[in-house]
This record gives C-alpha cells, structure tokens and sequence, in this order.
C-alpha cells in the first residue's frame, strides 16, 4: 500500500463526524481526490482522514477484508447515514412558501434559495416567477410582477440591491428610535402636555373676590379644619408624568401643594365666611368688615340686572291726569 502513495500529502478534505448529508461529504472527497490520485487503494486507505467522532468509530468497526475497492466502501459509507440525506424538496413546497409578516428580506431569501437548489429538474424560470407570489405585498413584489429578470444571476443582483435598501432602512429606523430628534414634533407636544399637566390650578376660575389673610400657613388651617371635621380629604388621581415633587395633603395628589390648591382656598374661606375659623384670620381683616355671603355674581346676573335697569328707564314716563 505504501509504494501506491503518491508523493505529496493527500488533500485536506473538509471533517465529517456522522451528522451532515453524506452525500455532500462524498462529492467533496471524490473532488479532492480526482486530483490527488486515481488508485482505489488509496481512497480507500485515505477515506479515514476526513472522518471523525461517530463517524471514525464507524470506520473501525468494518470487518477485515469487507472492502474491496472504493466503490464498495462509499454504498457501505451512503447506507449507514442514508437518514442523514436531506430530502428533496418539492415545486409545491417550494411555491407554497410565504415570507413573514416581520421576516427580513435577507432572511427570507436565505429560506427560498436553499430550497430552490434542493429542487430537483425544475428550471430557472419557474424559480424566478415563483418568486414574487412568495414575497409579502409591497414594493419588491410589485418591482419583480413589473418586470422580471430573465436569469438567476439577474435576479439574484436584483434582490440583492432591494435587501441593500431594507437594510439600509432597518438602520436608520433604529437610529431614530436611539438617538430621537430635539425637534421631534410628538415628544414636544408630550412635554407641553406635561407641563400643563404638572402646572398647579392656582388662581383659575376663583370662587370669591377677596379673601381672608391669614396668620398661618394654609396647610395649618386645613388640620384644624380636618380634625373638627369641617372639610373631607379628596382624592384626586394625578395625571401621567406628574411632578410628585408637589404634593397637596388636601387632594392626597401631587403636581401642585397645599398653599398653591385654589380648591382648598374656596373652601376654607366658605369656612371663613360661615363662621369658622376665625382664630386664624387678621383682625384688620375682621375689622374691615369682612362680608360672611360675599361672592363674585356671574357674568348672566349681571347681565340681567343692567337688562333690567335698561327696561325700567325705557318705560313711558306717567302723566298727571288732569281735573
């Protein structure tokens, strides 16, 4: 056996260790091999070199003298890993296939080129106009029904250049979505709204023209007021975002405190006014007659009232009746 070998090392073939198609392995050997030598002893004897694991373990356990040239060694080699082979895949199978919703291009054409060359007799037309019908609706698609490319190397340069443009896409969505714009016109709406959100309802909408100046914080007066049960905690939920920072005890919320709550000011001068209170008010305040009913009338009585003054002077004047 030795005095076959050739001069040089014998080629380096790619590993096989009993999990791939054997059939793949097997052409790769026979190509390395057609130029190294065409001695059967020798492929024979250099068939172990590639094996390895499961497969080299298989090597070893055939019996002596079971082999008498090459061919006989590559149907023991197809038959022992003939579960291994890939199966041929079907012109149904290869029509049928869909690109997903969210499947790249890349993705998907990576699925329906291996299974385009396990195909076995169909011819490249009917692999380019299957195509189209695989790929979900959008541009590509419309792209290739406008015109399709006449070979396979056409249309492997075609989609080549629209995975260039989705790639390219992909990138500066997730671009965008890191590093977003200052001028973004929805993040600025959402900061205006939580500003307006967090702003305190301090001095809109007043229920009484003046008020009672007092000689403690408002916080103070609220305690008292709550541990004579003359007012009630409300719960307000505050709104998202809010600046928590600021808390009202009077609406147990944040986005505005307690010395800044218009609703607390009402109602604590409708104490006031009712009688209560009074401990914490300024006798310059008392003393300047400080109306106890005192409201601010709206603008409809008002209005009916000059309606009313206009109607009276509008009125015929009376005269005397003469006798």
């Amino acid at each position: 056996m030795r005095s076959l070998m050739p001069d040089q090392p014998p080629p380096q073939v790619e590993k096989f260790d009993g999990t791939t198609n054997p059939d793949h392995h097997l052409r790769n050997f026979i190509d390395f091999m057609d130029f190294y030598t065409q001695s059967d002893p020798v492929k024979c004897w250099a068939f172990s070199l590639p094996l390895r694991g499961e497969a080299l373990e298989w090597y070893y356990t055939l019996p002596p003298n079971s082999v008498d040239n090459f061919r006989t060694l590559m149907g023991m080699f197809k038959k022992q890993y003939s579960t291994n082979r890939y199966e041929e895949v079907t012109a149904a199978e290869l029509v049928n296939l869909r690109q997903g919703k969210d499947e790249t291009l890349r993705a998907f054409m990576h699925r329906y080129n291996h299974a385009a060359r396990r195909i076995k007799g169909d011819s490249p037309e009917f692999i380019i106009s299957s195509l189209p019908n695989c790929l979900k609706a959008g541009f590509v698609s419309k792209s290739l029904y406008a015109e399709l490319p006449s070979t396979l190397d056409e249309l492997q340069q075609k989609m080549a250049k629209f995975i260039k443009m989705e790639d390219q896409r992909i990138f500066r969505k997730q671009q965008h979505e890191e590093h977003p714009v200052n001028g973004n016109k929805k993040e600025g709406k959402r900061r205006v709204d939580n500003a307006r959100d967090q702003k305190p309802p301090a001095n809109l909408n007043t229920r009484y023209d003046r008020y009672a100046h007092l000689t403690v914080p408002r916080e103070k007066v609220l305690e008292r007021a709550l541990q004579s049960n003359l007012i009630f905690q409300r719960r307000k939920f505050p709104p998202k975002n809010v600046d928590l920072s600021q808390i009202c005890r009077f609406h147990n919320s944040g986005g505005h405190t307690t010395e800044g709550c218009q609703t607390l000011k009402d109602e604590l001068e409708k104490l006031i006014r009712a009688g209560h209170l009074r401990e914490f008010v300024k006798e310059e305040s008392a003393r300047a007659g400080h109306s106890p009913r005192k409201t601010r009338r709206s603008p409809e009585h008002a209005k009916q009232k000059g309606n009313h003054s206009r109607d009276r002077s509008r009125s015929p004047p009376r005269h005397r009746s003469r006798s």
